[in-house]
């Protein structure tokens, strides 16, 4: 295989510093702008998304809960995802529950017209890259469900008129340097049929990252994590958002794409508990016999007892509502 020779500068970006809050796609020509060139690329860089000093109090926060995971070994609840490269699930608890972080208010906008409003939180985890790894086998984190796996007159077209079903947000934990290892990405493979070993795809690109920003990518996205060659571990935390009819069946065999409680669970806003009910429950999906611990069969994503139940359970009773 021929040496890569990445570009630093072909990264598709913007910079949301300047954003009024709360913001919304329709007012805000920044994001608009994001939208466009994430459709197109698969990726986009985004700076200033968080403060450097929010970075630092989740930097810490997870450090103290998940230190153990930064030696070289295989842990029986999380996944290698590479040399000296673990995947860890993380817990909704501490600094984790708050909309601040699983909705940043300078992007989610974003993610919400990319997925729409119905979009759930399907992970949250964080990948730590030890000194000396090597570089990933470029690859898709999920294959492209509107590829069919066969050819036919206008299948291109056809993949590539495709939307997105799910999207990983990274947030650096560390300074991303040319050392300790980025995400290289190949812009708009997201939308093609090629194999993750073709030759003839173009060097693909890198980047570097201060504390605050972050990056998107499209699940189908030919991406590959870059060899850490500093002296210090890369943590980078991902979420993972999805159209709630997709489920990732692949990457989540060792371990749970998330950890939640029902206390957890209820300390969220209301308003967002629908992104994470999937987690908590099995689905009830017999209105004759509705699982009371479960999501309503309504479909609206919420518990069944926070819905439907309470008037099933009058109805149950003999009482007149």
């Amino acid at each position: 295989m021929n040496a890569e020779k990445p570009t630093m500068s072909g990264m598709p970006m913007i910079d949301v510093k300047s954003i009024q809050l709360p913001a919304t796609i329709q007012d805000c020509t920044i994001l608009q702008e994001g939208t466009e060139l994430f459709l197109q690329h698969g990726c986009l860089f985004i700076k200033n998304a968080f403060e450097p000093d929010y970075v630092r109090e989740l930097h810490d926060e997870f450090k103290s809960g998940f230190e153990d995971y930064f030696s070289d070994k295989v842990y029986e609840d999380a996944l290698d995802v590479g040399d000296k490269r673990t995947m860890i699930t993380l817990t909704l608890d501490g600094v984790f529950n708050s909309s601040d972080y699983y909705a940043p208010p300078r992007i989610f906008p974003l993610l919400e017209f990319l997925l729409t409003k119905d979009l759930i939180v399907a992970a949250m985890g964080c990948v730590v890259s030890l000194p000396g790894s090597e570089d990933q086998h470029r690859h898709r984190d999920y294959t492209n469900i509107y590829n069919p796996g066969f050819y036919y007159p206008g299948v291109e077209d056809f993949i590539a008129r495709g939307p997105p079903y799910a999207i990983t947000v990274g947030i650096p934990l560390v300074p991303i340097t040319e050392l300790n290892g980025n995400t290289r990405f190949w812009p708009g493979s997201h939308l093609e049929i090629l194999k993750s070993k073709d030759q003839d795809i173009g060097p693909g690109v890198d980047f570097v990252a201060d504390l605050g920003s972050c990056y998107l990518f499209d699940y189908r996205i030919l991406h590959r994590g870059v060899g850490n060659k500093s002296d210090r571990p890369r943590p980078l935390l991902y979420n993972i958002y999805t159209r709630p009819w997709f489920s990732d069946t692949k990457n989540y065999a060792r371990q749970a794409p998330l950890h939640i409680t029902e206390e957890q669970f209820d300390r969220l806003p209301v308003r967002d508990q629908k992104m994470f009910s999937w987690a908590l429950v099995e689905p009830a999906t017999n209105p004759n016999t509705p699982n009371r611990r479960g999501l309503c069969y309504c479909g609206s994503g919420l518990l069944y007892e926070r819905c439907h139940g309470p008037s099933e359970s009058a109805l149950g009773n003999g009482l007149k509502l």
